[in-house]
């Protein structure tokens, strides 16, 4: 019987370049894998399935050995269960052990890191490993890299933090203090206030606000550069002049704000804002050209028991401040300082009313009344019984209020920004008026004088609405004369020299209004292109009994005698004044001894010699309201 034939064994594969290069690929993810794994994972893990594999190949093996009873057999299967048995528990309890000693204990301290820094704690650290950035030598340890990585995150994280709280110091800083000035601002003050109100007090303190004026006119006419230098000189020199605990801050671009503890009184308070505000008051030298400062000051105190928040405070300090601006602009440091009480807030209330009623005479409303134009006559003082020319002065014929005095709103139009718009109507109404009287007799020849307030002096655009006033009305230019201030010279005294100088070579007078009062001195009518000087009122009025006063005129009309300047005497009351002045060689005189301020129809019939000045015209203008020059207000009502 022939036997099967057993086919031969089938030969090995040939190998392929793509098995090659799958085997091959396989064998370094293995290794990659391995040498990321843990070293107890690496060696525990084939111990164990070793250890078990045995176990259960021995146990398997000898459960299927037939023993058939055999004592020996039977030990033997036993003692070989038992070992593989205790063994596998034993090696499975070293192997736990290993794994808590190096992976659990790891383990805990992540977990423990990770708790504190949950609670805000951001110096705990894992203290793991080394980074490694080589690819060619990875990590033998994934909970040494977990650790390593999550402290390198809490350092990034303290770095972030780090920067965080310096912008946010550095955005506290900018919200609380003035860029320019590098001083608080009214945000720190308010802060500082109220600490300071929320504490137990046994002594007043007091707040003292100080705001240069025109700063917004410089600004406009000499450029934004030299304003900031001027806020900037005068940050510096507040902040030379406080003293102990005082606290300089800017509250606004042109007020500042100092806070002091322990101001006994108001005479106190008083007495610091008169010192700041001598400190203020210099001159500024800018590229060669001198800006003579001016300020003024507002103080509250605040005393122990007073119901005020910290805003009420600034608030009432704010009212004092607008009392110091309407106080006037005299060169002694107590005429421009003012204390808070109740009663700003009553004047406060009824200027505003005072401010939308002259906003609505302006409108043309007929609620609000009528701004109209006076004309007080001036005479050479060889002949006073004729006119010699008029000044037009403002009038405000109210429907309820009457006839309003111009004390009462000049100012109010001046703090409100409507002094340029009413001074502009008092121009050209006052214009053509003179256009109409010299077309009555050509042949004579008088002159009409308007006054110019600071702002309007300041304003770049004057000269330009003074040729466009002349053009409409038809008035030669020589006949129209402009009166300003000294203190609106003093302001910008370069720049008013060119502006003025403008204005003569249009052919306009200029005259310096109230001379005397202001803070030049005689040594500037040379510097100045004006024509005529008018001596102010003070210095007339005790003419007649003051040698001082009397030496003062003197001096005066000698110097402009030797410019070549025409004189103007103001404020005449009585003959001997007038024959005074004549002696002393005054060119033209003004006042009641002639004539009060008169409506157009009187002032006509003055000019005509229908009426006679010093006889008719003071009791035919004696019912008028006392007038003050447009817009600078006069220290004393005509």
């Amino acid at each position: 019987m022939s036997q099967p034939t057993t086919p031969p064994a089938p030969g090995p594969a040939p190998t392929t370049g793509a098995l090659r290069r799958l085997r091959a690929g396989a064998a370094g993810l293995v290794h990659r894998a391995s040498a990321q794994t843990p070293v107890i994972v690496k060696v525990g893990g084939p111990v164990l399935a070793v250890s078990l594999g045995m176990a259960l190949y021995l146990e398997g093996a000898l459960d299927t050995k037939a023993c058939n009873g055999a004592p020996a057999c039977t030990e033997l299967s036993q003692q070989v269960s038992l070992v593989t048995t205790d063994g596998t528990a034993l090696l499975l309890v070293v192997l736990w052990l290993v794994f808590i000693a190096f992976v659990g204990r790891r383990t805990k301290r992540l977990a423990e890191v990770a708790r504190r820094v949950a609670e805000g704690d951001l110096t705990a650290r894992v203290g793991g490993g080394p980074l490694t950035t080589d690819p060619a030598r990875p990590p033998r340890d994934e909970l040494m890299v977990v650790g390593g990585q999550f402290d390198r995150m809490l350092d990034t994280l303290v770095q972030e933090q780090q920067r965080l709280r310096g912008l946010t110091d550095e955005l506290e800083h900018r919200a609380t203090h003035d860029e320019l000035t590098g001083l608080g601002n009214r945000q720190l003050l308010l802060r500082q206030l109220g600490d300071l109100l929320a504490q137990p007090r046994s002594t007043p303190l007091a707040v003292v606000e100080v705001e240069l004026d025109d700063l917004a006119t410089l600004d406009a006419t000499l450029g934004h550069d030299v304003a900031e230098l001027v806020v900037a000189t005068t940050a510096l020199r507040l902040s030379a002049a406080v003293r102990g605990d005082e606290r300089v801050v800017r509250t606004s671009a042109s007020v500042f704000a100092v806070l002091v503890e322990d101001v006994p009184d108001d005479a106190d308070a008083a007495a610091i804002a008169a010192r700041l505000l001598e400190a203020v008051d210099q001159p500024v030298d800018v590229d060669g050209a001198t800006i003579v400062l001016s300020a003024c000051a507002g103080a509250v105190l605040h005393r122990p028991g007073d119901q005020r928040s910290a805003e009420d405070v600034l608030q009432d300090v704010a009212l004092a401040l607008h009392a110091a601006q309407r106080s006037g602009t005299g060169p002694a440091a107590s005429s421009r300082t003012a204390l808070y009480t109740p009663r700003l807030r009553e004047e406060v209330l009824e200027r505003a009313r005072t401010a939308d009623e002259l906003r609505a005479s302006l409108a043309g409303l007929p609620s609000a009344g009528d701004l109209l134009v006076h004309y007080q006559p001036y005479a050479l003082l060889g002949d006073p019984s004729r006119v010699a020319g008029f000044e037009a002065l403002v009038r405000w014929s109210h429907p309820q209020r009457g006839l309003v005095s111009p004390v009462e709103f000049v100012p109010v139009a001046e703090e409100v920004g409507l002094i340029r718009p009413i001074g502009l109507r008092v121009l050209q109404d006052a214009a053509a008026r003179s256009a109409a009287w010299h077309a009555l007799d050509p042949t004579r020849s008088w002159t009409t004088s308007v006054n110019l307030s600071p702002q309007q002096l300041l304003d770049v655009d004057l000269v330009h609405r003074v040729r466009d006033v002349l053009a409409s009305t038809g008035l030669a230019p020589h006949l129209l004369t402009l009166e300003l201030t000294e203190t609106a010279m003093m302001l910008d005294l370069d720049g008013a020299a060119r502006r003025l100088q403008a204005l003569r070579d249009l052919g306009v007078g200029i005259a310096i209004d109230d001379f005397g009062t202001g803070s030049s001195s005689l040594s500037y009518l040379h510097q100045l292109p004006v024509d005529v000087v008018k001596l102010d009122r003070a210095f007339i009025s005790r003419l007649e009994d003051d040698a001082t006063s009397l030496a003062m005129v003197r001096a005066v009309l000698d110097i402009a005698s030797a410019l070549g300047l025409t004189t103007i005497a103001e404020g005449i009351e009585t003959p001997g004044q007038l024959r005074i002045l004549g002696e002393l060689g005054c060119d033209k005189a003004q006042g009641y001894l002639l004539s009060r301020p008169v409506p157009q129809d009187v002032a006509q019939d003055l000019l005509l010699g229908v009426r006679a000045l010093g006889a008719g015209a003071p009791a035919a203008a004696a019912a008028q309201a006392p007038a003050a020059v447009v817009p600078a207000p006069r220290p004393q009502p005509r």
